[in-house]
């Protein structure tokens, strides 16, 4: 039984009052079908756009959607799209329907093509409801029966006999940007694309080449966001490529390493699974080893050795990046991460904070989850040594952060200004040095970054200072003595004899 919020029910009762027939449509019909509660609602009916406006004339309305066909309506608080019929939207150019089922046909597949309003109960011209049923849910793309007149083979003066198969091609030529669309309904929920809509979709692969790049990037970004997101590309890696082909020469390659036990492309897909529900993360992880195939080298052993291709990656990652018209900022981030996926993270609390300095504390976590993702899906053991010992650094981080500990020189409680104050230095090399000697002490001693303690330590440092630079001093002073006594001792000290040959008498 589906429950309708009550501001809908009184959108589709206003329309049936003023004399036309309203269902709402598409996804949220099939929400409801499956339990879940839907966010937004679309309806459609027979009434114009005219009649619209004019039924609504009591309630806030945008137009803003008008050039195609769509009114949005606010009532008590929700808003609904509210449109005539359609046989088809291109853009912002509309062509208008008679009837429901033929708005209905335009939707692409089965599932999103059902109608249901209050009245008339559930409309269902294309199985939509069935592919809903079960443990794993079909994604099916609505087709006609197409017609065609072709001689019989060896037959060469029989005459030609009509034939009519099920051509489900006009899904996707029509909107090429459904391709990824089926695929993102198994990334998101438990679909499957039915056997027969996944063979015309690899048939069609070559509307890719005019499909809104725009649209296309939203689709993919929905993928790899998905619940099923890993399972999903290793699956419908043949579509996939058609899109990135960066990545067939990912497919199936053995990366010959002890650290390894999947191919490439599996690696990656596994990674993007273990990324957490980043936009940036997940599209890192689904590029960082793209420069994998063509970095490989094998040693003397037929150990794989991939040097360089972070950077190679990082290449590959930005052409995608471009093709599909990424957001500058998300790219440059993407791109900086995979450079960087493969960064030695320390153990050492003192030399992560050093790190945290070199990189920022909001890049170094960002690349932290990157690489646990990585160390996770290397393995079948996902949780290894070394995916812990991330983890660790992880935490650590956090708590340099949120406690507030020093981790760069600016964050000092003491500034030079108060060392010049206090006179215990006479010039910046000095109190340069004397803050690199406070910073190395607090990176150490987090507690002891408190500006009396602070102070109190440059003073005693100062003295210790003076008195190390007495001593040098004193030192030299010694040596010049000694060695001024030695130079006056060989002035003083009598020549020694030069002896000669002496000449034999004949």
């Amino acid at each position: 039984m589906i429950i309708l919020p009550e501001q809908v029910n009184t959108a589709i009762e206003i329309l049936e009052n003023s004399g036309y027939d309203a269902y709402i449509v598409g996804s949220c019909v099939r929400e409801l079908l499956i339990g879940n509660s839907p966010q937004d609602f679309d309806i459609v009916t027979n009434a114009g756009i005219n009649d619209i406006l004019f039924a609504f004339r009591d309630y806030r309305i945008s137009d803003e959607g008008m050039p195609r066909g769509e009114i949005l309506v606010t009532v008590v608080g929700m808003v609904i799209q509210i449109s005539p019929y359609r046989r088809e939207v291109v853009g912002n150019r509309v062509m208008y329907a008679e009837d429901l089922e033929t708005d209905l046909f335009r939707r692409g597949f089965s599932m999103n093509a059902m109608a249901y309003s209050p009245r008339s109960g559930l409309v269902d011209p294309y199985g939509g409801r069935s592919c809903l049923t079960g443990e794993v849910k079909r994604v099916v793309a609505i087709g006609e029966n197409v017609t065609v007149t072709a001689a019989k083979p060896g037959k060469k003066n029989a005459p030609a006999e009509p034939e009519t198969y099920y051509d489900m091609s006009r899904c996707f030529t029509t909107d090429p940007v459904r391709l990824l669309s089926a695929i993102r309904f198994c990334a998101e929920g438990e679909y499957e694309i039915e056997e027969q809509t996944r063979k015309t979709m690899r048939q069609n692969v070559s509307c890719f080449d005019y499909a809104d790049k725009a649209a296309l990037r939203k689709e993919l970004t929905r993928i790899v966001m998905g619940k099923f997101a890993a399972r999903v590309l290793d699956e419908y890696g043949d579509i996939l490529k058609y899109v990135l082909p960066e990545a067939e020469r990912c497919f199936g390659v053995d990366q010959r390493s002890p650290h390894h036990e999947f191919d490439v492309w599996t690696h990656i897909t596994r990674s993007v699974g273990f990324a957490v529900p980043d936009p940036v993360i997940r599209f890192t992880m689904l590029f960082h080893d793209l420069g994998k195939p063509d970095c490989m080298y094998l040693d003397s052993t037929g150990r794989g050795h991939f040097k360089g291709h972070a950077e190679r990656g990082r290449l590959l990652a930005e052409g995608i990046m471009r093709r599909l018209e990424f957001d500058r900022e998300m790219s440059e981030e993407i791109s900086w991460l995979i450079y960087h996926h493969d960064e030695k993270i320390p153990d050492d609390r003192k030399a992560l904070k050093r790190l945290i300095n070199d990189l920022g504390a909001g890049d170094l976590k960002k690349l932290l989850q990157c690489e646990i993702a990585d160390a996770r899906a290397k393995k079948a053991d996902s949780e290894n040594a070394e995916v812990q010992r991330l983890r660790a650094a992880l935490t650590a981080l956090t708590e340099i952060t949120e406690n507030g500990e020093c981790y760069n020189i600016s964050q000092l409680a003491v500034t030079k200004r108060d060392l010049f104050d206090r006179r215990l230095v006479h010039s910046e090399q000095e109190a340069a040095e004397l803050m690199n000697a406070l910073f190395e002490i607090v990176l150490d001693k987090p507690s002891f970054n408190n500006r009396l303690m602070l102070l109190d330590m440059a003073e005693r440092s100062k003295a210790k200072m003076e008195q190390l630079a007495a001593e040098r001093e004193k030192r030299r002073r010694e040596q010049e003595e000694l060695e001024r006594a030695e130079k006056e001792r060989r002035k003083n000290r009598r020549s020694e004899p030069i002896f000669t040959r002496r000449r034999s008498d004949k």
